[in-house]
């Protein structure tokens, strides 16, 4: 067990008096219908969490554990004591980013005439998506989910992640750059876990010090990690002898659950403190509450909800069993045979955009009534130089005389403007993943609007009813496209209200969007209302409009 907190030691950099200070001295909190300051007394294991002069914290929480309002008081902190301090907080929706606006931010500094002084002035702002104080500091709101858009082009000494297990992994690096230009550099990130596979997870597995509030049994001595085993029937109890425990007592402490080696020598420059929050240890806890949600709760729910732990409750849509199903004895090898014999070839690119992502190359081509994925090719090493790429890609196409090319837009700009001015707008038809309706053909982007979610629960259920695709020899595709394609799993966003396909942080998927696209592009030529439902008379009329002849 190691201590990683001792209040007295910290010596915080930047600011003249700690965080917790500014919070406990001038931030107010309505309890019983009357304005009371915020008290850290029962809260003392927020004390490290606010005053770390880490400049990575991650907190990983249950349900209701004031995680947002750590995150509103900390930012309010530095931009009222700093002066032309920029933080930028990020939420995966509109309404999660509003809500903390108006919860966080505005109704602190109204209910404290301290606060209220450093809000206004001549050049003050007070925006729900973007504040400026009379320090010069300033906060922009926004919100992420699929892509990064909305927050390119700000600029940040601060970036804070609410509900980060709701953002997609690849996103982050993406809004992480607001932060390139700062000397500081300083992330506060927290959300409540779901799968062992989420976003939140990963970072806690692998990036953080995993860091738990650690309590001692008076009665036997036993040091107690908060878990499962320590709810009982009427306390919080000691796993080891039953007797109570008491989240507060004097000698609780925050303690990394890492080994001294990894400390000393972590996988990245700068891990995360990351903190575990779990209902329990809070001084409002009502433990019939925690009793009756234990009965009423499925178990991923009262792991993910109260105890802040990650349950692994992540579908995985798609085995290897079924994939195999889905081979045939067909060689990669012998994909140049099937062109001139009347069969329509298409293709879809999957552009790799960042690092452990790659280019993939689907081909493709109805044999009697089946897709059949004639080959596969992930670009790696020197071969996936851009230009070389795209010349590859191209002679591909020559060579089989592919009719219709989808790519992915959102990762190729250049590259998807090479083909376009090769092989004309009529046979390269790109495909950006949105929120919005199944698919549609926007005409003022020229470009087709697809939803992840559906498009890719579409292919994998096509995939499960082994009617649809017909894939080359399992061996020639088991890795790294078999392996792609099993990396997926599916899980239910709240953000969204609905079911989203995520990857598994630390591998690649690109596969699967390939085979996706050049699925989508075959569509052009072979509507498919069985595996992608049209979504109108109209819409379906500008698709066919598109298709090549």
């Amino acid at each position: 067990m190691i201590r990683v907190h001792e209040t007295e030691e910290i010596e915080h950099p930047s600011l003249e008096m700690f965080p917790s200070e500014f919070v406990g001295s001038f931030v107010n909190m309505a309890t019983g219908g009357e304005l009371n300051k915020f008290s850290f007394k029962g809260r003392e294991y927020l004390l490290p969490i606010y005053d770390t002069p880490a400049r990575r914290a991650l907190l990983l929480c249950g349900r209701q554990v004031e995680k947002s309002t750590t995150l509103g008081n900390i930012v309010l902190t530095y931009t009222m004591l700093r002066q032309h301090f920029r933080a930028l907080f990020v939420s995966p929706t509109q309404q999660q980013t509003e809500t903390f606006s108006r919860d966080r931010i505005a109704t602190p500094i109204e209910m404290s005439p301290h606060m209220q002084v450093f809000s206004r002035g001549e050049n003050t702002k007070n925006n729900v998506l973007y504040k400026k104080f009379i320090t010069g500091s300033d906060l922009t709101l926004r919100y992420a989910f699929l892509h990064a858009d909305r927050v390119r082009g700000i600029s940040a000494d601060m970036l804070l992640l609410d509900e980060i297990q709701d953002v997609l992994t690849e996103v982050i690096p993406v809004i992480e750059e607001a932060l390139a230009h700062s000397p500081l550099k300083i992330l506060r990130y927290s959300g409540t876990p779901k799968s062992i596979d989420n976003t939140i997870s990963y970072y806690w597995n692998q990036f953080s010090t995993q860091n738990e509030w650690v309590v001692p049994c008076d009665g036997c001595n036993t040091w107690n990690k908060i878990g499962i085993d320590n709810i009982g029937i009427k306390f919080l109890m000691c796993t080891k002898c039953g007797k109570q425990i008491h989240p507060n007592h004097e000698k609780a402490q925050w303690a990394s659950m890492r080994s001294q080696s990894w400390l000393r020598n972590p996988p990245i420059n700068e891990p995360f403190e990351g903190y575990r929050i779990p209902q329990v240890i809070t001084p409002w806890v009502n433990w019939f509450e925690i009793t009756d949600k234990r009965k009423r709760y499925s178990r991923a729910q009262f792991y993910n909800e109260v105890l802040g732990l990650p349950f692994d409750s992540g579908s995985k849509p798609l085995t290897k069993e079924t994939l195999i199903a889905n081979c045939t004895d067909r060689s990669m090898a012998d994909a140049i045979k099937f062109k001139g014999r009347g069969n329509k070839i298409f293709m879809g690119v999957d552009w790799g955009t960042a690092e452990n992502s790659y280019t993939v190359m689907t081909i493709g081509c109805y044999i009697k009534d089946r897709f059949a994925i004639l080959l596969m090719k992930r670009f790696e090493g020197e071969e996936a130089e851009p230009e070389r790429v795209v010349s590859t890609i191209s002679s591909y196409i020559d060579r089989f005389n592919v009719a219709m090319i989808g790519v992915d837009y959102g990762g190729g700009f250049d590259r998807n403007d090479k083909l376009i001015r090769t092989f004309g707008l009529r046979r390269v038809a790109r495909y950006q993943y949105v929120n919005t309706r199944k698919i549609y053909f926007d005409k003022s982007l020229s470009r087709f609007m697809v939803n992840r979610t559906e498009a890719l629960m579409a292919i994998i259920n096509a995939f499960n009813r082994k009617d649809t695709f017909a894939l080359p020899k399992w061996e020639e595709i088991e890795h790294p496209h078999g392996s792609d394609m099993l990396s997926v799993f599916t899980e239910y966003n709240e953000s969204r209200r609905t079911t989203v396909v995520q990857r598994t942080p630390g591998t690649t998927d690109d596969t699967l969007h390939s085979l996706t696209y050049c699925f989508l592009a075959s569509m052009m030529q072979h509507p498919r209302p069985d595996i992608i439902a049209p979504i109108g008379d109209k819409e379906d009329k500008e698709m066919r409009k598109r298709s090549y002849r």
